[in-house]
């Protein structure tokens, strides 16, 4: 654990901004705590060398913004650390045919020339496209990358800029090209699809596309990441990896011949490289350096060393040994010979403030916050305003406590965990702790400690492509987890409470990302939590979605459909309030975790809702936008209101 005192975290300073609103009794205020997660955590990483006997390492540190990091590997220096502005990460990293590296961003792509101080933003690569996935050099300094929205394939030239090559999506009704290599040979792009697995070759010139994936791999939810070696007796080789609730793989597709020759365990790929002497072919995978030799009819990987962490990307240096980078900042060089590791040197990556995820108030009176995609934890003391940072675990979804324990709900894999606050925080010694995962579900929202029966229940969203969801139940005391699907048909968990001795929960139509829904309308239901089913389902008007289930200032069960604010009673099955805050103009392509509210003892009703604070007196029926740039909320048992900006924790105090 990192511990704060005061306000001052590396370089970045946490400046206490109080902004006055307005006088009453007592004047009401918002004050900035500043980030609360921070993580060095690396992404797209790449191995250069400038021709004249020196080599380099370069990668991404997810952050806001993020930042690209290089390193002279001789005198491990850093020789540029330079901000990619409206870029929170890059999933990847290409170097051109022109040794130029190129970065992924969110809609962006960019270029470092080596050098040069100072990355250079190249711009938007498509209308519409909020991420860039995957780059593959082609030919004279051009480049290839997939993205997202709209699963279309885009070429970089350095002459004459950006445009569309594959006339489209690649695949109707997919978003993603989550992976992709380029067969220079025969001017094609092979693009691993999702979130319905494809894979797809797409012919630059006549542009016709096809689907190659195997008839057993279409249930898997992404060919996430993609290798093309060339140079193999046979035929040049595909290694694709396969990546979905179901499990991971990888298939090895000869595109000579057009034959699936091979299925593998996990693979890193991006640690992938050719021996250009010989028909070797290194990678990492689960912590192992191995070497394929394809000189052999039915190639077999052999372990050759053991790696310490997941390998970014990988690199045979001049004098033949495999350089690795992982993700604990190591970059090993390994002699492939006898698998001696020659050299082992610790880059000096720096931690960057993330995005908060979720918010909650702890057992232990402080306010957790958790990081977005890179994970970790952090937590603010009202009484002290001291930081604290706990890393190690995912992204958490939701969280909740039960006794002196927080539960967490992680992505992906719906992940299970339990931290003990008395105790210190550890993940090498089992605190938190792992208790499981809901079985082909990815994002546990929905987190409720039941007292009366001692458990903890969790409502998900399932996996990528896929509807419905589940609700588990989680026996504290035996720590036995246990599962539900598919409850509400087609239907993912978005919210449970217990009101008035009964759990209710709520539901939207819409599953996980790329998933098309089937039902018209979101549910509000009744579980019955010792026969394990659903007692009675209802709608709310026509809307998609039931999220944020709270209990009001008149002890009723407030709620939010889509971007309504709805006051419901389960006993007569009807609603009695409705007020619209949003509307959808078109149905978006997902709502899970939309309005959070609380009930403040002042007696107003306080809530976020699209990204701006309000709050709504019930006896005036009075609303009032008090922020935007505002979202999530917890209330602390200080009285006070926090909530999210950014990566920094806000806090709001509310008139008396």
């Amino acid at each position: 654990m990192l511990k704060i005192k005061g306000l001052k975290i590396g370089r970045v300073i946490l400046s206490m901004v109080v902004i006055s609103c307005y006088f009453v009794k007592a004047m009401a205020q918002f004050t900035n705590h500043g980030p609360q997660v921070f993580a060095a955590a690396i992404q797209g990483s790449h191995f250069l060398s400038d021709g004249k006997g020196k080599e380099y390492v370069f990668t991404v540190v997810r952050g806001v913004p993020a930042r690209l990091i290089g390193y002279e590997l001789n005198s491990n220096s850093m020789i540029v650390n330079s901000l990619l502005p409206g870029t929170d990460g890059a999933w990847d990293m290409e170097v051109s045919s022109d040794n130029r590296i190129y970065v992924s961003g969110n809609g962006k792509m960019y270029s470092y020339t080596l050098g040069d101080t100072m990355i250079n933003d190249l711009g938007v690569v498509l209308p519409g496209q909020k991420v860039v996935w995957d780059l593959v050099a082609g030919k004279d300094g051009k480049i290839y990358g997939g993205t997202y929205p709209s699963a279309q394939v885009f070429e970089y030239d350095p002459k004459t800029g950006f445009r569309d090559v594959g006339n489209g999506a690649l695949k109707s009704g997919e978003e993603y090209v989550r992976s992709i290599a380029y067969d220079k040979k025969k001017h094609r792009i092979y693009a691993g699809l999702g979130s319905h697995a494809a894979f797809v070759e797409l012919d630059l010139k006549s542009k016709r596309k096809q689907d190659l994936l195997a008839d057993e791999d279409k249930d898997h939810e992404f060919v996430y990441d993609m290798e093309l070696v060339a140079g193999l007796p046979g035929g040049d080789r595909i290694f694709g990896w396969l990546n979905s609730a179901k499990g991971l793989e990888t298939f090895v597709y000869n595109i000579s011949s057009c034959k699936y020759e091979q299925r593998l365990p996990s693979i890193e790929l991006k640690s992938m490289v050719k021996d250009l002497n010989s028909h070797k072919v290194y990678y990492t995978a689960g912590g192992t350096l191995y070497m394929m030799d394809f000189k052999d009819a039915n190639p077999e990987a052999k372990e050759l060393a053991k790696v310490a962490g997941r390998g970014r990307a990988g690199f045979l240096d001049a004098q033949g040994n495999y350089k690795v980078l992982t993700s604990l900042h190591r970059v090993l060089t390994i002699n492939v010979k006898t698998g001696k590791i020659l050299d082992d040197m610790l880059l000096d990556v720096p931690k960057a403030p993330i995005s908060i995820q979720s918010i909650f108030w702890g057992p232990d009176g402080k306010v957790w916050s958790a990081g977005y995609l890179a994970g970790n934890h952090g937590t603010f003391d009202p009484t002290t305003s001291e930081h604290m940072d706990y890393p190690g675990l995912h992204q958490t979804e939701g969280m909740s406590s039960l006794g002196d324990k927080i539960y967490f709900g992680n992505y992906t894999k719906a992940e299970i965990f339990s931290y003990d606050v008395t105790r210190p925080w550890n993940t090498a010694t089992g605190n938190p702790k792992f208790l499981g995962a809901i079985k082909n579900q990815d994002r546990p929202f929905a987190v409720l400690p039941v007292k009366s029966r001692n458990e903890m229940l969790f409502g998900t969203i399932t996996g990528y492509g896929q509807l419905g969801g589940a609700i588990a139940h989680l026996n504290v005391d035996t720590e036995k987890l246990e599962s539900f699907v598919n409850v509400i048909p087609n239907q993912a968990i978005t919210s449970l409470i217990e009101f008035d001795g009964h759990i209710i929960g709520g539901s939207t139509i819409f599953g996980g990302l790329g998933s098309v829904p089937v039902e018209n309308r979101g549910r509000i239901f009744e579980w019955d939590p010792e026969n394990k089913k659903v007692l009675w389902t209802d709608s709310i008007a026509d809307y998609w979605s039931v999220s944020g289930l709270f209990i009001g200032p008149d002890k009723g069960m407030w709620g939010f459909a889509d971007g309504a604010l709805i006051k419901y009673d389960p006993k007569s099955k009807k609603t009695l309030f409705k007020r619209e805050i949003y509307s959808y103009k078109e149905k978006p392509s997902h709502i899970w975790r939309n309005g959070l509210a609380v009930t403040h003892p002042n007696g107003l009703i306080y809530f976020t809702l699209t990204d701006r604070l309000y709050s709504y007196d019930l006896v005036k029926d009075e609303l009032k936008e008090l922020r935007d740039n505002a979202s999530l909320m917890v209330l602390g048992a200080d009285g006070k209101i926090y909530f999210r900006q950014g990566t920094d924790l806000w806090s709001y105090t509310p008139s008396e």
